[in-house]
């Protein structure tokens, strides 16, 4: 009888860069075409959350311009870049990430995606 291995074609997954936030595949829905999002970071839990921005969203000003990033959206990927904030998420680890990996999951209260720096995969 056969033991199935655990596979991660499903599991969505954040790749942290010196330069940009990479989210694969399965993160690919949420976004649902959406050209921009806003990040925050939660220091006290270590948790970064990604946030559709519509472009209502921008006209009614929900969200401050100078929060609101690009989304550069592949076939097998979603890309934001900002020094920025991968300037703030290595003082949230204490660490500079490079190509690290994490878990990312959805946050149906708040409506946006949640990667977890607690547990690198």
């Amino acid at each position: 009888m056969y033991k199935w291995v655990k596979g991660n074609s499903f599991n969505k997954i954040a790749t942290i860069y010196s330069g940009n936030i990479t989210l694969n595949v399965p993160c690919i829905n949420f976004f649902n075409g959406a050209k921009w999002c806003v990040i925050g970071i939660d220091n006290e839990n270590k948790k970064v959350g990604i946030k559709v921005v519509n472009k209502d969203d921008i006209d009614k000003k929900i969200f401050p311009e100078d929060t609101i990033n690009k989304v550069s959206t592949g076939k097998s990927f979603i890309r934001i870049c900002n020094k920025s904030i991968i300037k703030e998420i290595a003082k949230t680890t204490k660490k500079h990430a490079e190509g690290e990996k994490f878990g990312v999951t959805f946050n149906q209260k708040e409506k946006l995606l949640e990667i977890d720096l607690n547990s690198p995969l």
